[in-house]
């Protein structure tokens, strides 16, 4: 042993290539996939399985929905900032402040019927038992109390919420 930091170094550097090469394989399916599908939508088409074309129709769905969705944030990111606005120069509920208000939530409104539609198609698209349990979990994950989606932007955090106790 006439080398020790020379057999460490050996023996770190064949550790790291074992796991590059274990890293490499083990992940290169799921590579593969996203390289296909893309990063929004490979996780659709492995848990539930679609075929091609079923994931076609899904895809399809999913770019129409983007750019109603993304409209929907924009306006309702606006209404916010104004809200923001109007708060910081008022100490009461002004008719301004109301009106900002109820904009915003019906824009929210708007926003939750356009994202059940579109659940509601893409679980048509799919066979049936898969959408049923698409339909599922999409409630579960989106339809929430919690969800952000449902929570204002400017949310008090926990720790604020447990000073006010």
């Amino acid at each position: 042993m006439k080398h020790p930091r020379l057999i460490i170094l050996c023996g770190l550097a064949l550790a790291a290539g074992g796991f590059g090469v274990l890293y490499a394989s083990r992940t290169a399916p799921y590579r593969q996939l996203e390289m296909e599908c893309g990063p929004d939508l490979a996780w659709i088409k492995k848990e539930f399985r679609l075929d091609k074309a079923d994931f076609e129709r899904v895809r399809v769905l999913h770019e129409q929905y983007k750019v109603e969705c993304a409209e929907y944030c924009r306006q309702i990111d606006a209404k916010h900032r104004a809200l923001s606005l109007l708060l910081a120069t008022s100490t009461n509920v002004t008719p301004e402040i109301e009106k900002v208000l109820n904009d915003a939530a019906m824009l929210r409104k708007q926003c939750h019927t356009t994202m059940l539609r579109h659940f509601f198609a893409v679980s048509r698209a799919m066979p049936p038992e898969q959408g049923r349990r698409y339909l599922a979990w999409m409630q579960a994950e989106t339809l929430s109390s919690t969800h952000p989606t449902m929570l204002p932007h400017t949310a008090p955090s926990a720790r604020h919420d447990a000073n006010m106790q």
